[in-house]
């Protein structure tokens, strides 16, 4: 008789209403839903900001979910983004001070992405992190991975997810093969926006 594997599921992907005109759920919202899909675990990881990551906190704790706090850093420069996920203090605190120095840089744009290539390379060594996307042709990604291949290579999977857009397959065997040369994991995500279907954007309106 063949009994039912259950295979763990974490998902890192995932963005909140903290991250402005992207996330359409609250985090506590996202922790519960989690928690009934029968995820292992989380991640929040919303864009160049962790303000919601102690309310996900709060709500896993009640819901006995694993948690994991990151940040998604989304630069101004064509960088990738990048999920970061700090494994201490001392990675929380350069965290911290990447995002504090790109905000306080004089920009006029009200929410425009402050954030550098060159602030990764400066604060990053000590974040656990990695590619979350790529442009689909993978040059993006090669130009990424030379600098911070020593900060990252041993700790920082390759996370790929499905875009739906017809090329899905090309872009996780291009995806793989970048992982590969690279001499790191590929990790499989999804771009989590919402809880329910009810809060999708629309985009006819």
């Amino acid at each position: 008789m063949n009994a039912l594997t259950v295979i763990p599921y974490a998902e890192f992907g995932i963005q909140s209403n903290f991250s402005f005109l992207r996330g359409a759920s609250k985090p506590e919202e996202l922790v519960v839903a989690a928690k009934l899909f029968g995820f292992s675990a989380i991640g929040l990881a919303d864009r160049n900001t962790v303000a919601g990551v102690v309310r996900a906190w709060q709500q896993a704790k009640v819901e006995t979910l694993s948690y994991h706090p990151g940040c998604r850093l989304v630069f101004g420069d064509g960088t990738p983004d990048i999920l970061a996920y700090p494994q201490d203090r001392k990675g929380w605190g350069h965290l911290c001070r990447m995002l504090t120095q790109a905000n306080l840089r004089d920009e006029n744009e009200k929410g425009a992405t402050l954030l550098q290539r060159s602030d990764l390379l400066e604060w990053g060594d000590l974040m656990s992190g990695g590619p979350a996307r790529s442009d689909g042709r993978g040059g993006r990604q090669s130009r990424l991975a030379s600098p911070a291949q020593g900060s990252f290579r041993k700790k920082s999977p390759s996370g790929r997810f499905a875009d739906y857009a017809g090329n899905d397959r090309f872009r996780i065997e291009q995806a793989a093969a970048f992982a590969e040369n690279a001499g790191i994991p590929l990790m499989a995500t999804n771009d989590v926006l919402y809880h329910t279907a009810e809060r999708r954007r629309c985009r006819t309106c």
